[in-house]
C-alpha cells in the first residue's frame, strides 16, 4: 500500500505510513472519551484517557497522582471526568464469537 503522502511503501491493511506516521485511510479512527469496563483500578478514568489519547496507562495515573500531590487538583478532575465520561458500551456476543458459558445455580 502506498503512502499518499510521502509515496513510501508499506503494508497491505495499514492505517497509518511507517515512515511519516501519517493516516493512510480516509479519516482517522474516531476514539470516544468512555470509561474503561475492564482494567481500571478506581473508575476507568485513566485507562479510558490513555485509550483515547494512545498514552500507557501508567503515565494517566503518575498524571493523576503527581497532580494530587501537587496541589490536589487531580482529585477534582479525577471526580469530574468519572462524573462526565459515560461507561464504554458493553461488547454484545455476535454469531462469530462464542456465548458465555452460564454458571450452574448454586442451591
Amino acid at each position: 500500500m502506498l503512502c499518499p503522502y510521502c509515496r513510501s511503501e508499506n503494508v497491505s491493511g495499514a492505517t497509518r505510513c511507517a515512515a511519516c506516521t501519517s493516516w493512510m485511510t480516509e479519516r482517522p479512527p474516531v476514539r470516544e472519551w468512555t470509561r474503561a469496563r475492564g482494567g481500571r483500578l478506581i473508575g476507568g478514568v485513566a485507562r479510558g484517557l490513555s485509550d483515547r489519547f494512545g498514552l500507557p496507562v501508567a503515565a494517566a495515573r503518575l498524571l493523576f497522582l503527581v497532580s494530587v500531590l501537587f496541589g490536589g487538583w487531580g482529585i477534582l478532575a479525577y471526580v469530574a471526568l468519572w462524573i462526565a465520561m459515560p461507561l464504554e458500551p458493553p461488547i454484545l456476543p455476535t454469531a462469530t464469537t462464542p456465548a458465555l458459558e452460564r454458571q450452574p445455580s448454586a442451591p
